[in-house]
């Protein structure tokens, strides 16, 4: 998959997003459990513009979430900040991704919550380096509030 992040009210490029896929496979009968089947993360260019090979196997899940300081965090599965299902995506081929800006009136305590979520923050966490070095900032902001 590939695509360009843009900024959704000017249409500009957004350098330097963080671009996370995590496929996931779910494993067991009656209670079953969700287990990190491959992480990829990449920064789209300066052009906004990012490349991730994917998986071939029926079985899996991918999640996609970007995240650049500034902007809402941007999830395949559901939107900041009302967790509506996200409908008017389609995995595969060449994506064009709008990122909104972060508003004054979200809380960035439920941001960072949203962002834990999509993420599956207990699965691979190690391989999620970038993703949460770039959010770590707003952590500290959501602790103060």
């Amino acid at each position: 998959m590939s695509g360009t992040v843009i900024d959704a009210e000017t249409g500009k490029q957004i350098e330097g997003a963080v671009v996370l896929v995590e496929w996931t496979k779910t494993k067991g009968f009656g209670l079953t459990r969700t287990e990190s089947y491959k992480v990829v993360e990449v920064l789209t260019d300066k052009d906004g513009k990012f490349k991730v090979s994917g998986v071939i196997d029926p079985f899996v899940d991918p999640h996609l979430t970007i995240y650049k300081k500034g902007y809402v965090a941007w999830n395949n599965d559901f939107t900041f900040p009302d967790y509506k299902k996200r409908i008017n995506f389609k995995w595969g081929g060449t994506q064009l991704i709008r990122m909104e800006k972060f508003k004054e009136t979200y809380s960035h305590k439920q941001h960072v919550s949203f962002i834990r979520d999509c993420i599956n923050n207990e699965l691979a966490y190690n391989e999620k380096a970038k993703f949460r070095e770039a959010f770590s900032w707003e952590i500290d902001l959501a602790i103060k509030e």
